[in-house]
Order: C-alpha cells, then sequence, then structure tokens
C-alpha cells in the first residue's frame, strides 16, 4: 500500500543539503554510479530524508530507516526463518539467568569515525531511550536496570514485576546502538536539549554508525550510502569481506506506478513494492525473481486484520462478529487485494509456516473452525444469527430489540489493498444480512478513529515480524492495556475486548518454556479466539515485497537454497547476509 507523506519544502532542500555535505564527498550522483556497483532500490521510500539520527521520530520515511544493519547496527539481528533465536552481529552472544540477560560484545566492532565500540555505548543507547521519549522507550517496562561489567559485557536486569524475555529480545535486535561519545558532545554543546521530546526532534547528520555504508546523497529525488571500506564486519569473526555493493541508491519516485515502470526497465534492482501480477513480468522476459517461485510468491509475516469495536451495540455480541468472519470470501479478497500473494487463510491467529504451527494442535481447533467451502459456512453464519434471534427486516438488514446490525467498516484512502479488501468484507456480508458500509478518509481520521476506539469496524495488522512473533500478535488482543473509558487507547486492543482468560494465558506464554505446556496454552488461546472473534483475519501479507531483477546482480536468496537468508529486501535484519551472497554479472 502507498503510505502519503507530507513534507515542508524549505525544510527538505535545508536536510537535504546537511546530508549531502556532511561526509565532504557529495561530488557522486545517481547517474555517476557505476551500474554494476550499485544496488536499486524502491517501494522504501517516498520524499526526502528529514533526519539521520536513529532515534529521531520521522528520520528517513522508509530507506536508511530499513537499514537497521546497513548505516546503524542492532546488537543481534532477527531471522524469520529462524523464529526461535537471534544471530550475532555486534554482539557475540547473549545468556538468560533468571531475569536478567548477558550480553558479550565483539571486541572488533568500530563506529565510522574510527572510535571502539565498548559496552558503555551499548549502555548509553539503552539509556538515552529512558532519558528521552523514543520509539524505543517502551523497552523499559520490562527493564529495571542496564550495566557494564566490563568493557565488552553488558547486563540488562528484567524488571521483576513486569518480566518480559520476548520484549528484552526484542530490543537486542531492534535497538540501533550508537556512539556515547557522540551524544556526550551534544549534551556538552546545547545542541541535545533536555526536554522529553528533543531526542526525536534532533537531525543527527553527523552521527556515526558501526554500519558497512555511509550515507553521502541525499535530497528530494535519491538517497545514497557508500560502502565504507574500513568496515569492521570484514573480520572473519563476523562476516569475513565486505558486502558486495559499493553503493546503495533509492532513487525516490512520486508513485508506484512510476516505480514499477523504473523496476520493469531495469532501473531497480531490489523492490519492496506491491506489483500486482508479478509473474507477468518474467513471462515478458524480464528477468524478476521473488522469494517463491510460485504462488504465493513472498513470505508470509503478517496477518491484516479487521478489528471489531466491542463496545458497539451488535458488535458486543461474539456471535454476530464469529458470523461476520465466517461469511467472508477470502478467495476473494487473497485474488482482489493481494493478486494471489497469499496462502489460503484458515482462521487463527497463527502464521501458515511451520515454526508457528508446531505451536498449536490443528486437530483440536478443527472444531471451532468454519467451513472452506463458502457456502456452507455462509449457511452456518445465517443460523448462528437466526438462533440468537437477530431478525432479517424489511429492509433486509437483521435487527434485535432495536439495534440494527449497520456497521461502518474503514482504513485510510490509498491504501489500494486494503480498500480492496473492506470492499469485499462489505459484500461479503450481505450474504448475511447484515450491512457494512465502507470508509476510507485521510490517514489522521483513521488514527484518530483507531486511538480512541470512535470506529465500528477498523483494518489494521496486529503485531510485528520479530523474535517477539507469533506472542505480539496475540498480545494484540490482551485487556492489560485497555485505557479507561473515554480514554485514548495506549496500545493495542483498540476493540477493547476483554476476556480474563485470554488474558492469563497470553501472560503465561511470556516466560513458559516446557514446549508441551508452551502448545496446550497456545490451542487454548486459539480456541478462545476462535469463540470469540474480537478480531478477525482476512489474509496473510509478507512483511517485505522481495521482488528483485536479476539482470545486473545475481545470487539472491531464494526459499530453499540453502542459504537460510529470508527475503527481507537485502538491508533489514538477518536481510542483510544477502549483500554479501549476491554478486555482479559480467559486463
Amino acid at each position: 500500500m502507498k503510505k502519503l507523506m507530507v513534507f515542508v519544502l524549505a525544510f527538505i532542500i535545508t536536510a537535504g543539503a546537511a546530508f549531502a555535505n556532511g561526509s565532504g564527498d557529495a561530488a557522486v550522483t545517481v547517474s555517476q554510479l557505476p551500474r554494476n556497483e550499485t544496488l536499486y532500490f524502491n517501494g522504501l521510500q517516498w520524499g526526502a530524508p528529514v533526519a539521520l539520527s536513529p532515534y529521531h521520530a520521522n528520520r528517513n520515511y522508509g530507506f536508511l530507516e530499513t537499514h537497521r544493519q546497513v548505516v546503524f547496527e542492532t546488537l543481534f539481528l532477527y531471522n524469520p526463518l529462524d523464529i526461535t533465536k537471534l544471530y550475532p552481529q555486534i554482539g557475540d552472544s547473549y545468556t538468560w539467568n533468571g531475569n536478567n540477560v548477558t550480553i558479550v560484545l565483539n571486541k572488533n566492532v568500530k563506529f565510522s569515525d574510527g572510535t571502539p565500540l565498548t559496552a558503555a555505548d551499548v549502555v548509553n543507547s539503552y539509556q538515552l531511550a529512558k532519558e528521552y521519549s523514543t520509539s524505543y522507550s517502551g523497552y523499559w517496562t520490562y527493564i529495571n536496570a542496564i550495566r557494564a561489567v566490563d568493557d565488552y559485557t553488558v547486563v540488562i536486569e528484567g524488571n521483576p514485576t513486569t518480566i518480559n524475555p520476548k520484549y528484552i529480545e526484542q530490543s537486542l535486535s531492534e535497538l540501533y546502538i550508537s556512539s556515547k561519545k557522540y551524544w556526550d558532545a551534544k549534551k556538552a554543546s546545547g545542541e541535545l536539549k533536555k526536554s522529553a521530546t528533543a531526542l526525536l526532534e534532533f537531525l543527527g547528520w553527523d552521527c556515526p554508525g558501526t554500519g558497512p555504508y555511509k550515507p553521502i546523497i541525499q535530497d528530494a529525488t535519491k538517497v545514497v550510502v557508500e560502502r565504507d571500506d574500513k568496515y569492521w564486519g570484514q573480520h572473519p569473526s563476523r562476516w569475513g569481506k565486505l558486502p558486495a555493493p559499493k553503493y546503495l541508491a533509492m532513487n525516490i519516485y512520486k508513485d508506484n506506478a512510476s516505480g514499477d515502470a523504473a523496476f520493469r526497465a531495469g532501473q531497480v534492482d531490489v523492490s519492496q513494492q506491491f506489483i500486482s501480477q508479478v509473474w507477468k513480468i518474467s513471462q515478458s522476459g524480464v528477468p524478476v525473481q521473488t522469494y517463491i517461485p510460485q504462488a504465493p510468491y513472498y513470505l508470509p509475516g503478517v496477518i491484516p486484520c479487521i478489528v471489531f469495536n466491542t463496545t458497539k451495540p451488535g458488535l458486543s455480541e461474539a456471535v454476530v462478529r464469529q458470523a461476520i468472519a465466517m461469511s467472508l470470501d477470502y478467495n476473494a479478497i487473497g485474488q482482489n487485494a493481494m493478486s494471489g500473494y497469499t496462502a489460503p487463510y484458515v482462521p487463527s491467529l497463527m502464521l501458515p509456516i511451520p515454526q508457528e504451527q508446531a505451536l498449536i494442535d490443528a486437530n483440536k481447533l478443527k472444531p471451532y473452525q468454519w467451513s472452506s467451502d463458502l457456502n456452507t459456512a455462509r449457511a452456518a453464519a445465517n443460523k448462528l444469527l437466526d438462533d440468537a434471534g437477530w431478525v432479517k427486516g424489511a429492509d433486509g438488514i437483521r435487527a434485535k430489540g432495536g439495534v440494527k446490525l449497520s456497521f461502518k467498516a474503514e482504513c485510510p484512502a490509498g491504501w489500494s489493498d486494503w480498500n480492496a479488501s473492506l470492499e469485499v468484507v462489505s459484500q461479503s456480508a450481505k450474504s448475511i444480512s447484515i450491512d457494512i458500509f465502507t470508509y476510507f478518509p485521510d490517514l489522521p481520521i483513521w488514527q484518530s478513529d483507531k486511538d480512541n476506539t470512535t470506529f465500528d469496524i477498523i483494518m489494521h495488522s496486529p503485531g510485528g515480524f520479530n523474535i517477539a512473533s507469533p506472542w505480539s500478535r496475540a498480545y494484540f488482543i490482551s485487556s492489560e492495556n485497555i485505557s479507561p473509558k473515554g480514554t485514548p487507547n495506549k496500545v493495542h486492543n483498540w476493540g477493547r475486548w476483554q476476556n480474563k482468560r485470554a488474558d492469563e494465558i497470553i501472560k503465561a506464554l511470556i516466560t513458559e518454556t516446557d514446549k508441551a505446556k508452551q502448545k496446550d496454552l497456545w490451542t487454548e488461546l486459539n480456541i478462545l479466539y476462535l469463540q470469540e472473534m474480537p478480531i478477525a483475519g482476512l489474509m496473510y501479507r509478507p512483511s517485505r515485497f522481495h521482488t528483485v531483477y536479476t539482470g545486473v546482480w545475481t545470487g539472491f536468496p531464494q526459499q530453499n537454497d540453502g542459504s537460510n537468508i529470508p527475503p527481507l529486501i537485502c538491508i533489514d535484519g538477518y536481510g542483510i547476509a544477502a549483500l554479501y551472497k549476491i554478486s555482479a554479472k559480467a559486463k
């Protein structure tokens, strides 16, 4: 889906000049970059970056933000092909001892300014998220303290009353580590103010990272990073060599159509855009490759869903929510909204990947899952509503006790795949005499409706795709963080569903390590979900649309190629390993 961004032109020009001149090497332009040394991207950047600081509120709107391991690095790397562990990056290892985790750092790590990384830099990076408001500050809900044991050993002490190993491990793979020396200097000079939001507003164009690339150009049309040939990661203890591309470049396209045309013309190597009927590109003779060579082409990563406002009359009844879910034409959603890039949806909280399916007893769930035959499912849904006393009125819409089953379903305007999904939801509901009409407001309105539960039905993708998955997806329906009535939602559970047993299970899964008990808990939680339907999954969507052009570079990861490299567009998480695997074709 296309995300609309708004920028102030004067600010962009000023910021662009700062970035371009920051390294003293602004002579290179996109037209001058050697094609067989440059890896081009699209689908990440829809406007010029506004900052470089790894903690800025809207640092770069995509390309550099996704460079989690390219400009700035995290302690460890997440690989969705192996959801049970993290891979070393700045950190060499981590071990748990009760509520505490000990991290041993790689002694060869250096920042781009040549300064060695030590435990003090790691401690300071976490402390910044405590001292200032950032997107990482929430981790301190689960952390009591962090301390350096020596120059290369760090201990994170979990808060004994809120301990959550899953989220602490998530911080190890998502919180950027930056230079204490740099931030101390900015504080001392007064450039970094003392206000709570100062770090979110700090541009940080000169902030050094430990990653293999350094930014050299940015303006309203492009972003370019250049390989640092002194990068520490070529040490045998890590990658053993430099990444293959000398440059990573992102031309900023005005819309999907422009980016798509550039990709088809061989001007883009890695596309993160939604491309309708991608298989037709290769059929036309253009050398294009997806991670999976046949449908669904992409690795599933999230489950876009509709969230029901359970405080709304009508939707407050589980039977109504169940009936709507049962009526849905999942095949139409998969084809119309996702161009076939989804496996057939099977009702549950789990992705159709072996690692998550192993967590449940599928046979125990079957009695609670409805038929995959649409007519059969809809007949069962109508019977549920009939038995619950919801009677069809003269206008063809069911009602009971003065409450009519007529609802508004919303998502932001311009998010084409989601808009198409809700149109199918609307049409499907007619088969069970429920009126659902679509509403596509501007993004800020949708955001406000979501935050304040001033919606009937709203579309979203619960949970992330990280080391805390699938627990973070389940946490989306926990009532632990429901705000008092009349106040904005804090996090998750925008539909305000409450189930005491579900909360108990979700909490127990945080620390349960016995695999048999884990399976029992996950199975029970999924049964509760199917009985109550606080949200209803619509499809499986990739976390990244990893589509590559192989006319210039070859060796991109594919399913079952033995590399264990995930389709994370070569620059996100463990997907960065692809930069060490690919090679340029001979001229």
